[in-house]
């Protein structure tokens, strides 16, 4: 009778609640924020910010410290059991995988995938309220493991406060962040910023581009179809590099770069050096036909702002091309004005940001019709004043995995050795 009964199945929703469960609720609850995201339409979630979100922070860890102290049901155990902490994260790192494969610009898009959060994700009603479950499941785990006091369960904690910080931070700290564009120009201070909605901010500090530099790849050279009004790039024909004295083979022809200028002006007998403002590129080639042995000679250029583009007619149907360059890396040099007799010059580049006064400025475009000849740089201004509670969670889970690391190798050393002695 006794083996009967142990093999008998547990009921669902028989306590203690497992795998099932578990996953039934945060599927739930997953479901749940999927329903009001719908019904919410084109209000997008906004978090509390500074010092709202800080007395939420503060209320929730209370009420997780009491709960956990003063109420021991079967419900309150589930939110500190593995089950709960599994489902939980699985349906978070789920919708988080969502977020990866769904394109992130909630105005580009529109249907059904919009109604329902997944093309703003860490903005949505789903995203919200799994975080939210998740943190209750970690933090009702890391008040049940705190006492006693021991080193083993210290890197326990140190692992699990420190997921705690750096979900709570990067959820509720958001409402906090500052992502802003301003466009410099040559010769002229500004202190006027933009968020994606256009509406306008006075930084404490203003900045003056002082010179937009710019380094181009050398353009290429194609052959572009009229009847398809395409270039035509498959396995067989490529796009050609222009380099004086290279040649290629591109469909039957032997392009061959007899001369190239990296910036021009057109005149009478064709094209000549410049270094004017607007100056294209241009590069005079020969053409083979490898079939007929037909010789086509003539200049190529892609133009500028200020330059019409010059193509090499071949035949009825098919003309040389080339592209425009493209940029291989641009910075610009920036003064900040603290005032207008205390200021300081920098440099900044693409992947390579300034922090200035709490601020982190970002070099992320030009004016790319100019090009190389552009006097506007366009920068983002990103303050982030929860970045510092990140690091610390961050660095919390790193000193506890490596703390758990270590004592796992001395534990095997132990038993190695006692090994060795038997």
């Amino acid at each position: 009778m006794d083996g009967m009964n142990k093999n008998k199945k547990r009921k669902t929703w028989q306590s203690p609640w497992g795998y099932l469960e578990s996953f039934i609720i945060s599927s739930s609850i997953l479901i749940i924020g999927f329903i009001i995201e719908f019904f919410s339409g084109d209000n997008l979630l906004k978090l509390p910010a500074w010092p709202v979100n800080l007395i939420l922070i503060v209320i929730v860890i209370s009420y997780i410290i009491i709960v956990q102290k003063f109420f021991k049901t079967s419900i309150v155990k589930w939110f500190s059991s593995p089950p709960a902490a599994i489902s939980a994260i699985s349906i978070l790192t789920f919708l988080i995988l969502l977020m990866g494969f769904i394109p992130q610009n909630n105005e580009a898009s529109d249907g059904f995938v919009k109604m329902i959060g997944l093309t703003h994700v860490t903005t949505s009603w789903p995203y919200l309220l799994c975080s939210f479950f998740l943190l209750l499941i970690l933090g009702f785990t890391i008040v049940r493991r705190l006492f006693p006091l021991t080193i083993k369960n210290f890197a326990f904690f140190l692992n699990h406060a420190g997921l705690f910080i750096v979900i709570v931070t990067a959820s509720l700290g958001s409402a906090d962040l500052w992502r802003l564009n301003m466009q410099t120009v040559e010769g002229r201070a500004i202190f006027t910023s933009y968020d994606h909605n256009g509406n306008s901010y006075n930084l404490p500090f203003a900045i003056k581009l002082l010179d937009f530099k710019i380094k181009e790849y050398p353009p290429n050279i194609g052959l572009y179809s009229n009847k398809d009004n395409k270039l035509k790039i498959d396995k067989k024909t490529q796009l050609m590099e222009v380099v004086e004295g290279s040649s290629k083979i591109l469909d039957n022809w032997n392009i061959i770069i007899e001369k190239y200028l990296n910036g021009s002006k057109k005149d009478s007998l064709g094209y000549d050096t410049s270094n004017a403002i607007g100056a294209a590129p241009a590069a005079y080639v020969k053409a083979v036909n490898q079939i007929s042995s037909k010789e086509i000679c003539g200049w190529v250029s892609c133009g500028s702002f200020n330059s019409l583009m010059k193509p090499l007619v071949l035949t009825s149907d098919l003309e040389l091309v080339m592209t425009i360059p493209v940029a291989r890396e641009y910075s610009s040099d920036i003064r900040v004005f603290e005032s207008m007799k205390k200021y300081k010059d920098y440099t900044i580049k693409v992947n390579e940001p300034l922090k200035v006064h709490g601020w982190t400025i970002y070099q992320t475009g030009y004016n790319e019709k100019m090009g190389k000849w552009s006097n506007m740089s366009i920068i983002e201004l990103v303050n982030d004043p929860w970045l510092p509670a990140v690091y610390v969670g961050i660095f919390m889970l790193l000193t506890g995995s490596l703390y758990l690391v270590w004592m796992g190798r001395s534990n095997q050393a132990k038993k190695t050795k006692n090994n060795d002695l038997v």
